[in-house]
């Protein structure tokens, strides 16, 4: 049995996840998990749970989640969770818990570097950066000291990214590791060692006057943010570069950048001494002069331009546009593929998948650029349904056919030269609409390429490439989401009887359900009236929910955005707030909107229609529409919509009946 808390909660056994139950049992587990070994008392796991106001049954509720969670546990008659002193001890060897690995390979990481062997040094670094599948119990939140040694260990991941960086860095690395720290300090501005790796590796890619407009940068950020002057080893790099000091070009260096050796240490020359002149002294002036002259050029083409145009970038057909979440501004427009669908967001590029030239796009947020390939199994005239992707460099992409066709990455600095693609097939019809987590890619076949005719839900073992499960749910699925260690499936009970026909199309119509589904979960247990994981939303003729977006927020939510006699766009829209512990309808928004796509991401809630022009902001706690954002003039279509912590990312294809 492996324990994984560095990322997701998961528990693997042989190779297979293992169904952990309802949200209280995984946060009881991630608590035992976090002092892996140790006693830990009662009255803290109800402190984690529940916060200061517990309920009158939290003592007997605990006692209830942990005889679940040993019933999941518990293998060959060996249960790992013992009773001891009013408290529990789960029992984990180092090896089977990810984090206990973690700290053996950072230890034999630091020997390795102190020793002077830095290809080594990196090398573990990074195989302790895989450990990582995303922030520490994701989709978990505690309510007590919990959050602190969760927000321990991801510090401990920036730290140990920072080590790897300093090895590359000594080892010369400086250009393989530019794109990776722009991104770093974007996220992280207040940190100057990611500010002075930064600063370092521009230098020593002969990028002097970026090196110190970095320091510009930082020194801005920290005075307008906490009102200080950045850290005395900060300024005497700045003063070092000035210098073209040659301690920055040898290995040395790297260490200076964090203080450890004061790089002020190397003197200037003195004025009756006069140092010979470096490759970097002899066209200092001319570069001076060049960058003058480029300014001054830049200057006044803005001055011009800003007279008489807007600031704003211009959509165009055939782009991903990102929006700012704050102010609701245009921040770039991106050419992609002919009319760009579904789009993946990864903590390193976005990708879309291109309906009408069968192509997938990546868009680098390092680099800002973008590559485009073919190779999709796809037939003119269908229906690029779904795109995944992970941060590793591959992506799932899925079109009218009974497959995924899976692209792996070629180099990392080229993802898409060189790349593989590989054509997985899977049960029923279509495999539809896709979401990733877990270690799994789960597939259903969708409302509209085959409505009513197949009901499956396949998992993909995504080291594998194969299908470790399939199952059907007797209602037809309508949509998908993966969130809070759990897959969100939307489903209808068709009812002939209610069904609306029309020269083109049928409308399979009937109630709105939600199931929450975790791997190993089995059908039998979901077909229960009683099983606490699925639930009627809505009853009625409708045509199910079209929509599900998981918030990961403080305040877990998942977002289902239904639809009664929908079709192309028309019928009435409503949002529903869901609970994501019990199920419990928490609001019901009516949408007076053409919608068709939801997203959840930067504090609120997303929605756009491909009938519509404009992309709405709400309220996540009112529901309210906060601001209403034009994107195009008629002729354009927005084709989907996704949201990240710090932008929201739009598709715009032509118009046609489909994106």
């Amino acid at each position: 049995m492996e324990y994984r808390i560095l990322g997701p909660l998961e528990v693997v056994d042989e190779g297979r996840p293992v169904a952990l139950g309802r949200l209280k049992e995984r946060l009881v587990l991630a608590v035992l998990l976090l002092h892996a070994n140790e006693l830990v008392p009662r009255e803290r796991l109800i402190d984690e749970l529940w916060g200061a106001s517990p309920p009158a049954t939290a003592r007997k509720a605990i006692n209830v989640y942990v005889s679940q969670l040993r019933k999941a546990l518990t293998r060959n008659g060996r249960d790992p969770i013992a009773t001891a002193d009013g408290g529990y001890r789960i029992a984990v060897e180092a090896e089977r818990l990810d984090v206990e690995r973690l700290r053996q390979l950072l230890v034999r990481a630091r020997d390795r570097r102190a020793a002077g062997e830095l290809e080594d040094a990196a090398r573990l670094l990074r195989d302790a950066l895989a450990l990582w599948r995303g922030p520490t119990l994701a989709g978990l939140f505690l309510e007590s000291h919990g959050r602190d040694e969760v927000a321990q260990l991801d510090e401990l991941r920036l730290t140990t990214l920072m080590e790897r960086i300093d090895c590359d860095l000594a080892l010369g690395r400086h250009a393989d590791v530019l794109g990776e720290l722009h991104v770093l300090v974007g996220e992280h501005p207040l940190r100057e060692r990611l500010r002075a790796q930064l600063m370092l590796s521009l230098y020593r890619a002969d990028r002097q006057a970026d090196a110190l407009e970095a320091y510009q940068q930082a020194r801005d950020v920290l005075v307008e943010e906490l009102g200080i002057e950045p850290s005395p080893a900060l300024q005497r790099l700045q003063h070092a570069i000035l210098r073209h000091d040659p301690s920055l070009e040898s290995p040395a260096g790297t260490a200076a950048v964090n203080g450890a050796v004061p790089v002020a240490a190397a003197a200037a020359p003195a004025p009756d001494a006069p140092a010979p002149p470096t490759r970097r002294h002899r066209r200092r002036w001319p570069l001076a002069l060049a960058l003058l002259l480029v300014f001054a050029a830049c200057g006044a083409a803005a001055a011009i331009l800003s007279a008489g145009t807007s600031n704003e970038p211009q959509i165009v057909p055939n782009s991903l546009v990102r929006l700012d979440p704050r102010s609701g501004k245009v921040v770039s427009v991106t050419r992609v593929g002919t009319d760009p669908g579904p789009i993946a967001v990864t903590p390193t590029a976005i990708w879309t998948a291109n309906d009408g030239d069968g192509t997938i796009s990546r868009y680098d947020l390092r680099t800002h650029g973008v590559q485009t390939r073919g190779g999709l199994s796809y037939r003119p005239g269908d229906t690029v349904d779904n795109i995944a992707a992970d941060g590793e460099g591959s992506a799932w992409v899925t079109s009218e056919l009974p497959w995924v066709t899976r692209f792996v990455a070629g180099s990392p600095t080229q993802p898409l030269q060189g790349w593989k693609a590989e054509t997985i097939q899977v049960p029923g019809p279509a495999a539809g609409y896709l979401a990733l987590g877990g270690g799994y890619l789960w597939t259903i076949p969708g409302p509209y390429t085959f409505p009513g005719q197949d009901d499956r839900v396949t998992l993909l073992d995504v080291a594998t490439n194969r299908v470790v499960d399939s199952f059907r749910l007797r209602h037809a699925t309508t949509a998908l989401a993966y969130g809070d260690g759990t897959a969100w499936v939307g489903a209808f009970v068709n009812d002939a009887a209610d069904s609306r026909h029309s020269a083109a199309t049928t409308i399979l119509t009937g109630p709105s359900w939600l199931y929450a589904i975790r791997a190993g979960d089995r059908p039998a247990q979901l077909f229960l009236d009683s099983h606490p994981l699925r639930k009627r939303l809505e009853t009625g003729v409708t045509a199910g929910p079209i929509a599900i977006a998981v918030d990961r927020g403080p305040r877990a939510a998942v977002w289902v955005l239904t639809c009664g006699l929908c079709n192309e766009g028309a019928g009435h829209k409503t949002l529903l707030k869901i609970d994501p512990d019990t199920l419990d309808v928490l609001d019901k928004i009516p949408l007076d909107l053409r919608v068709d796509y939801l997203a959840v991401g930067s504090g609120a809630i997303w929605v756009a229609g491909e009938a519509a022009d404009t992309v709405w902001q709400l309220d996540p706690n009112t529901g309210r529409i906060l601001r209403a954002i034009p994107l195009h003039e008629k002729g354009l279509v927005t084709c989907a919509i996704a949201a990240a912590p710090t932008d929201v990312w739009v598709t715009i294809g032509w118009r046609k009946p489909h994106c």
